[in-house]
């Protein structure tokens, strides 16, 4: 019969296993990568069925529609003391700083610069890439959603409100430093085309979602 000394028996112990520190520090990585895994799975899917609706005439004109009031609604009015537009617009195109959607490949609370206008191939674009106010380095280029397909022509409207004896209007262009009141959008398909949709109104204002 072989006889240890205490203290070398405490040392085979510890080599014939793992230490509760040890089991802590592996548990804890292992959470965070499952996290990770679920967060990139669920923006997957959420793109997946965003892209399925969209393929979709009838429901790609409702969720085309959803899209872009939110946009709207969650547009950036810009920064105090910046001298750049919040938003500026021609009569086919217009870009701002908004709050994207889920299904963008970006969280919700994402802020990022996006021009909506219409692309060759006839399509109806989002183009987005983070917003940041100075960047380091040359920005990427945008990422490209294709919102609609088969569309000939993009018409947006900026609401003027009357300022003294100057009556208000619908105007074409927008390069004021405030958001406009309201935004206008009519899209027009191609010839031949049974789709249709009635004019987007909409207020551009900031409303951050509840916590």
């Amino acid at each position: 019969m072989v006889f240890r000394h205490p203290a070398t028996r405490h040392r085979i112990l510890d080599q014939d296993g793992f230490t509760l520190l040890e089991v802590l520090v592996t548990l804890v990585v292992l959470g965070l990568l499952t996290v990770t895994l679920m967060q990139g799975v669920r923006v997957g899917l959420q793109a997946w069925a965003l892209a399925d609706r969209l393929d979709q005439p009838a429901s790609g004109l409702e969720t085309t529609d959803r899209t872009l009031r939110h946009l709207f609604e969650l547009a950036s009015p810009g920064e105090i003391r910046s001298r750049q537009p919040p938003l500026t617009g021609t009569g086919h195109a217009l870009s701002f700083v908004t709050m994207l959607p889920q299904g963008f490949g970006a969280r919700m609370t994402d802020m990022a610069d996006v021009e909506l206008r219409v692309a060759s191939g006839h399509r109806l674009v989002l183009l987005w890439r983070p917003h940041y106010r100075r960047w380091i380095v040359a920005p990427p280029p945008p990422s490209a959603v294709t919102l609609l397909d088969g569309v000939e022509r993009l018409d947006v409207a900026y609401w003027q409100p009357p300022s003294g004896p100057q009556h208000g209007g619908w105007m074409t262009a927008w390069t004021a430093r405030e958001l406009p009141p309201l935004v206008r959008l009519h899209i027009t398909f191609l010839s031949g085309s049974k789709r249709n949709w009635p004019d987007i109104v909409v207020a551009p204002m900031r409303e951050l979602p509840s916590p």
